[in-house]
C-alpha cells in the first residue's frame, strides 16, 4: 500500500513538474535605471539626497500563469547623494559618490502583464568618493576630499510593481518602480546608524529565449 502511494506521489510529481514546465517562459535583456537616493544618519541635520543610474541585465522567469521570478543583476549602480548649507556667509556644500555591483533575486506575482516583485539585495562596492566645497563670497571655492570608509557589502529589501507591455511574441518592453529599504549600514560609523533608501525607475527590454 505504501508502495503504490509513493508511487503515485511520484507520477503526480512527475505530471506537475512538466506542466509547469511545458508552461514556464524566460524573458531576458538589458535593463536601466534612475535612481532617487535619500541619505539617512542619526543626528544628522538637512536634507541628504540625490540622482544617478544603473545598468545591467534583467532575467523574467514565469511558472504558469502568476507566479515567478524576477532577478535584477546591476553592474553599476549609482548612489549619490548631497547636502549644501550656508552659516555666516560660507556655503558649505557636500557631495558624495557611491556605486555598487547589485544583484536582486526576488518572487514574482503577475497578472496580465501587471507584476509585484519582492526579495532581497546584496551591493557589492565598486568605488566610492567624496569631496566638499566651501565658498566664501568673492573668494575662490575650496575643494576638500572627503575619504570616508565604507562598508564592502551592502544589504536591502527591494520590493515594487511594474508592467511588460508586449511588442511581438517574443518580445517586450519592462517599466518598473522599485524601492530598497535598506537593511545595513553604508559608512562605517561604530555606533552610529546610517544608511541610504533608494527609489528607482526602470526601464527593460525583455526577450524570450
Amino acid at each position: 500500500m505504501i508502495a503504490i502511494k509513493l508511487k503515485l506521489f511520484v507520477l503526480s510529481f512527475i505530471m506537475f513538474s512538466g506542466i509547469m514546465l511545458a508552461q514556464t517562459t524566460v524573458k531576458i535583456g538589458p535593463r536601466v535605471t534612475g535612481n532617487f537616493n535619500i541619505y539617512n544618519e542619526k543626528g544628522l541635520t538637512g536634507t541628504w539626497n540625490g540622482i544617478g543610474v544603473g545598468v545591467g541585465p534583467t532575467i523574467d522567469v514565469t511558472f504558469g500563469r502568476i507566479l515567478g521570478m524576477m532577478v535584477n543583476l546591476t553592474v553599476f549602480d549609482m548612489r549619490n547623494f548631497s547636502n549644501s548649507q550656508t552659516l555666516n556667509q560660507v556655503n558649505v556644500e557636500s557631495s558624495f559618490s557611491l556605486s555598487y555591483l547589485s544583484i536582486d533575486p526576488m518572487f514574482k506575482t503577475e497578472f496580465s502583464g501587471f507584476y509585484m516583485v519582492a526579495g532581497p539585495s546584496l551591493g557589492i562596492k565598486l568605488n566610492s568618493s567624496g569631496e566638499v566645497t566651501q565658498t566664501v563670497t568673492g573668494q575662490a571655492p575650496v575643494v576638500q576630499a572627503q575619504n570616508v570608509e565604507t562598508k564592502s557589502i551592502r544589504f536591502d529589501i527591494s520590493v515594487g510593481t511594474g508592467y511588460t507591455f508586449k511588442l511581438s511574441q517574443d518580445m517586450g518592453l519592462g517599466t518598473d518602480l522599485m524601492a530598497y529599504i535598506p537593511v545595513s549600514d553604508t559608512f562605517n560609523f561604530p555606533g552610529l546608524s546610517n544608511s541610504i533608501f533608494t527609489l528607482k525607475l526602470g526601464v527593460s527590454l525583455k526577450f524570450r529565449i
